[in-house]
């Protein structure tokens, strides 16, 4: 089934990484949704369902933060069918231990842990449910 994904990055705190946070939300469904053999993000269809993720990333010190959260909430609606079927799921983690020369990476990291965490348990299962 074929899956598209939206994404946008709601608030980060520091402009700066939102490249990067929006680059690792993204990447991360599609990986998500790619190695399940039942969805695909290549091939449109006629029934699709519709990811629409977005990403929230704070700092403790905007200066030089030592601990950063992540906060994702993806929705999901099954399109093409007439059922109209949705769902939502949401999930964070903090991270602490930063290297401040490599925010980037850390944020990018953090993003990436929750999405990996969140497709796995809620966001998959409620595909594999949805699919006609």
């Amino acid at each position: 089934m074929y899956v598209s994904i939206k994404c946008s990055i709601k608030d980060v705190f520091d402009p700066a990484f939102k490249a990067a946070a929006l680059t690792a939300l993204s990447d991360g469904i599609r990986d998500a949704v790619d190695a399940d053999k039942n969805f695909s993000t290549k091939k449109a269809e006629k029934v699709a369902l519709v990811l629409t993720a977005s990403a929230s990333v704070s700092a403790d010190d905007k200066a030089k933060p030592k601990q950063l959260k992540a906060t994702i909430a993806i929705d999901g609606l099954l399109t093409g069918s007439g059922a109209g079927q949705a769902f939502k799921a949401s999930g964070g983690a903090a991270m602490d231990g930063l290297n401040a020369r490599k925010l980037d990476r850390d944020v990018a990291g953090l993003i990436d842990s929750v999405v990996v965490d969140l497709m796995k348990d809620k966001v998959i299962p409620q595909m594999l449910k949805m699919k006609p």
